[in-house]
């Protein structure tokens, strides 16, 4: 079948950087739904070259492949792509569990597997995560102690288990950002997960997995482009769902009907709007939260923080518009008001909502109805 597979674990961003790398620009490259039509073609007897053998130099397997074909194509790989087809290198990114056990069964020899490579937690990345969520997170100072604190055990290299944490407090007050800040530290866009949304049997498939053409986490994690996880409201789901967490909490292992996950040096946050960790115990159970490393209260705002937060979301909103429309806004009380009313407004989202809403309502009133 081939001289060399290479298997790819890891995001669509580096899977397309490692073809780069790995392919000269003046070489032929077959696409895996292409070779599925001349194979579909060559069953219905439609093509001349049906007798003769197609050389493919570069055969590219991509993640969302596998959705794309029935279930016997998962389990006749092999089979299917070399009927009619000789081929040079193939480069599957992330192929179900299934597809690895065949080749690895029949060309065991030829595979060599590649991963995308998360950034190492050391003293100094540590320093600029610090950094980042003290300049970008506005109070919460015994909370982002926490989680620095949380992340300094990946400063040890031979730490292979996940750091997992659990965010309380109430929504639109730092937990969400603060993740958002540690991921982009890191190199990589935020993997988050909302399960808050997983009542259904839908919901249970996800997390369990079932056909390989649906969607899933384990799919989810394998393609993260950071080593940072956040699933939110991790308290909503029914409980039987904690099942699938133990061993990936515990060993950093996500398995599911299809994938197996390496989450080694992981950091897993996991949020909930409980204020208390006695309600969080009594919502989940203790067998599940016994499994975090620490949970860490983030605290209702202070009118200061408030105030430095209106701040950054007037000015930062004021950026948008031309001189003409700033002089409008900086005319009236819209900035005042909001400063003098913060005691009104719950968290961040509400203080940007609002403020956004007035400046929009103030512009279109005197620049399109009038």
């Amino acid at each position: 079948m081939n001289n060399k597979i290479y298997v790819f674990i890891g995001s669509k961003k580096d899977f397309e950087n490692f073809l780069d790398e790995k392919i000269a620009t003046d070489e032929d490259i077959t696409y895996f739904m292409d070779l599925i039509k001349d194979y579909n073609a060559n069953l219905r007897q439609q093509h001349a070259y049906l007798h003769g053998i197609i050389d493919v130099k570069n055969l590219i397997v991509h993640a969302d492949d596998y959705a794309s074909v029935f279930e016997h194509v998962i389990q006749n790989f092999i089979s299917i792509v070399t009927t009619n087809h000789d081929v040079d290198t193939t480069f599957l990114h992330n192929p179900p569990k299934r597809i690895i056990e065949s080749l690895q069964a029949s060309y065991a020899e030829n595979i060599e597997y590649e991963y995308t490579k998360y950034r190492n937690i050391d003293r100094d990345v540590l320093k600029e995560i610090w950094r980042n969520i003290s300049t970008d997170i506005i109070g919460q100072e015994k909370a982002k102690k926490s989680v620095v604190s949380n992340l300094f055990r990946l400063c040890n290299p031979s730490q292979k288990k996940p750091v997992v944490i659990m965010f309380l407090g109430d929504s639109g007050i730092g937990k969400t950002e603060t993740a958002k800040v540690i991921s982009r530290v890191l190199g990589g866009r935020l993997l988050r997960v909302q399960f808050s949304m997983m009542q259904t049997m839908e919901g249970y498939n996800y997390v369990f997995g079932s056909e390989h053409s649906k969607s899933s986490l384990a799919k989810d994690l394998m393609s993260r482009e950071s080593n940072v996880v956040l699933i939110d409201e991790f308290d909503k789901v029914n409980p039987n769902f904690y099942n699938a967490f133990y061993q990936m909490f515990d060993e950093g292992v996500y398995i599911d009907t299809n994938y197996q996950v390496d989450l080694s040096r992981c950091i897993i946050i996991c949020t909930s709007n409980f204020m208390s960790e006695t309600e969080v115990i009594k919502s989940m159970g203790m067998p599940i939260f016994s499994r975090f490393d620490d949970a860490i209260m983030f605290e209702y705002l202070s009118i200061s923080e408030k105030e430095i937060i209106l701040d950054n979301i007037y000015n930062s909103y004021l950026q948008n518009f031309s001189d003409e429309e700033k002089q409008i806004v900086e005319a009236t009380n819209i900035y005042q008001w909001h400063k003098e009313n913060l005691h009104r407004f719950k968290n961040v989202r509400i203080i940007k909502s609002r403020v956004e809403k007035a400046i929009n309502d103030l512009l279109v009133d005197k620049m399109i109805i009038e």
